[in-house]
């Protein structure tokens, strides 16, 4: 009767007979091949899509890439006044949160490689507006500004302060650097001009 007690029923045996079957290992690596070209497909097509916006947004006037800001800004604002107070802070801590961890993973040159493709990205935008363009900039700006203010947390305050002077501190920090290597530069020239002088 001990012995009874514990014995394995013979279903139990099958199933981990069935499992170590070559048919069964063969079923199991189809199953992961298959999940594995379908996630492959799926990056494949949001790799094209991207491909084909940054196509559509190299082609595009300055008149349809400000509309399409226009209307991607009027997209995001009608999904946020349709949020919650609760869902609309859940979407603002996330989007914290995923902000942090790429700029975390970003080496010091990388941030900075960044901050300057994105000022030439600016200023090759700004460099093909209108003077009226630019106006209309300025005061897009200002609005949002203004309305990022007035509904920012006390929290995302101090945040965007503490950002802004990190901003400001990596500026001077860079205009520092630039103005010791133009010292550095004009004192090698001068000592070079002096020894040429008295060897003549």
């Amino acid at each position: 009767d001990e012995t009874r007690s514990f014995q394995v029923p013979s279903t139990v045996i099958m199933t981990t007979n069935e499992i170590t079957t070559p048919r069964t290992k063969r079923r199991l690596q189809l199953a992961e091949t298959c999940t594995s070209v379908e996630s492959t497909i799926v990056e494949q097509k949001r790799m094209q899509a991207r491909e084909r916006m940054a196509a559509k947004r190299a082609a595009a006037t300055p008149e349809e890439a400000e509309r399409q800001r226009i209307l991607a800004r009027e997209r995001s604002a009608a999904r946020r006044a349709a949020l919650t107070q609760e869902k609309a802070e859940k979407q603002r801590t996330l989007a914290r949160d995923r902000s942090a961890t790429r700029r975390a993973l970003l080496t010091p040159e990388e941030v900075e490689q960044r901050r300057a493709t994105i000022r030439e990205i600016h200023a090759a935008r700004r460099a093909a507006l209108t003077p009226k363009e630019v106006e209309q900039q300025r005061a897009l700006a200002v609005d949002r500004s203004m309305a990022k203010r007035a509904t920012a947390t006390p929290i995302e305050a101090e945040e965007q302060r503490v950002l802004a002077r990190e901003r400001s501190a990596t500026r001077r920090a860079a205009r520092v650097s630039d103005e010791a290597k133009q010292q550095q530069t004009v004192a090698y020239k001068t000592t070079r001009l002096q020894k040429t002088v008295k060897q003549k």
